[in-house]
């Protein structure tokens, strides 16, 4: 895995403001050279000179995470100028911000989950095989509370992609160990950040014009979580090779529901295969299997 970070070389995405700085200042205290990337340029260029007024070693990349080719170009510079990336901070993303369903165009729903989901997979491909010949290293996604916790109504195509990072995290976990890749999946709740702002620019809204409220709204109210405290709890995880960052573990009673709701449909499951054929012994291969696939993941979680 990745080991000691003091001098190594983390690539954090999105990280011109809220978590994604936040990584990118607790990553920098515990010793990391920062890779920052992001799709506005202004402000990336604002918050890394900020950062390195810290004393970091801090360096500003352009990225649309949607662009494969400026992936193979980011990767080219970050190398060249600090060395091989070894920590891959998959932080971009936008939402939908209380659309109904139905008021999700095809353009916008194609736009969320290609920043959102096709922009972690973009930055694996691009920085694993190297990573993996650097000597290990560790990938973050930053997925959400609504990537654990599905019944949240107006943030289908959010939490669709969320969904996604989580699945996606818990499979190239349990295929990349072996190689020396941790993975983690940050799943926050609310969280002062940029994200309300670009959301609506992405949906060509004067973020100025509509400002949100409700679930949907939560990163633009004062009263969230410092993205700061995000970064601390994230570098605890990588440190200690954690699958799951929970920010609020205060909610994890919509956890529990889905978990019981989850078991009471294997229960009428086991009912319906036992009327369906009842001539049948309980399968023991399925068992086996499921423990199989559990000995393949480090056994912490």
């Amino acid at each position: 895995m990745i080991g000691e970070l003091q001098g190594k070389v983390a690539f954090i995405t999105g990280s011109a403001g809220g978590i994604g700085l936040g990584m990118a200042r607790a990553f920098a205290e515990a010793g990391m050279k920062i890779a920052m990337a992001d799709v506005d340029e202004v402000a990336l260029e604002e918050s890394a000179a900020e950062l390195a007024d810290t004393g970091a070693t801090v360096l500003a990349v352009p990225l649309d995470v949607t662009d494969r080719a400026g992936w193979a170009a980011a990767a080219e510079k970050v190398t060249t100028s600090l060395g091989p990336v070894q920590l891959l901070c998959n932080n971009a993303g936008i939402s939908t911000l209380g659309l109904k369903f139905g008021q999700i165009t095809p353009e916008l729903w194609t736009k969320v989950v290609d920043i959102n989901l096709n922009g972690a997979y973009n930055g694996i491909h691009t920085f694993l095989e190297p990573m993996v010949a650097a000597g290990g290293g560790h990938i973050v996604n930053t997925a959400s509370f609504g990537g654990l916790f599905g019944s949240i109504p107006e943030l289908t195509a959010y939490t669709a992609t969320k969904f996604a990072l989580v699945g996606l995290s818990e499979s190239l976990r349990a295929e990349v160990a072996s190689d020396g890749v941790g993975v983690s999946v940050v799943c926050p709740g609310g969280v002062r950040s940029r994200l309300w702002r670009t959301s609506m620019l992405a949906r060509g809204v004067a973020a100025e014009d509509a400002v949100p409220t409700g679930v949907g709204g939560q990163s633009a109210s004062p009263d969230g979580m410092d993205p700061y405290e995000v970064g601390l709890r994230t570098v605890d995880a990588v440190r200690n090779d954690e699958l799951y960052v929970i920010t609020h573990p205060e909610f994890r009673a919509g956890i529990v529901y889905r978990h019981d709701q989850l078991m009471a449909a294997c229960d009428r499951g086991e009912i319906l295969s036992a009327q369906l054929h009842p001539d049948s012994a309980p399968a023991a291969a399925a068992g086996q299997l499921v423990e199989g696939l559990k000995g393949t993941t480090p056994p912490k979680q």
